[in-house]
């Protein structure tokens, strides 16, 4: 008995928190966001080795959501809502804005959270989504879809000396 409830304890998943070693706020924002733009990378690329990646960054139970228009969007929940999410963002770039204030203590295995930035160029759109850590693990994944458009700034004609 005590030698099947080793083999159990053995093989069973170690979920500690492994950004433990992160203790300030700059460094954990810029870490979250990685690892958030790195589980929406995996998802879109599937795979065995993106599968044991999602699986120990992403709770089962993580919710994912991303609106568009007026409408809320549900999709699902664990790594096949992941997998959902980057699917129906078909996004090729990411960004997360810096830790542009004052730096300080962060509990990086408390309730986390950071927004990003996931853009479609062929499509003209961009999913602003809050990814939430508690334990450095995804637990939730909620965002709105828009389209954009950019361009040059049309630059003014050099002003006349009056001659």
């Amino acid at each position: 008995m005590i030698a099947a409830i080793l083999l159990l304890a053995i093989n069973a998943p170690i979920l500690g928190c492994d950004l433990a070693d992160i203790n300030t706020a700059r460094s954990l924002h810029e870490a979250l966001g990685r690892r958030a733009a790195k589980i929406i990378a995996a998802a879109s690329a599937g795979g065995p080795n993106a599968d044991a990646l999602l699986d120990g960054l992403i709770d089962q139970s993580a919710s994912f959501a991303l609106g568009a228009g007026d409408v809320g969007r549900p999709l699902g929940t664990g790594v096949a809502g992941a997998r959902s999410m980057a699917e129906t963002m078909n996004a090729d770039q990411f960004r997360f804005l810096g830790w542009d204030y004052i730096d300080g203590p962060a509990d990086a295995c408390g309730k986390q959270s950071v927004k990003v930035d996931f853009i479609s160029s062929t499509d003209q759109r961009i999913s602003q989504v809050e990814f939430t850590f508690l334990k450095a693990r995804l637990i939730a994944a909620e965002g709105w879809e828009r389209s954009f458009e950019t361009g040059t700034l049309p630059r003014p004609a050099p002003a006349r000396n009056g001659s």
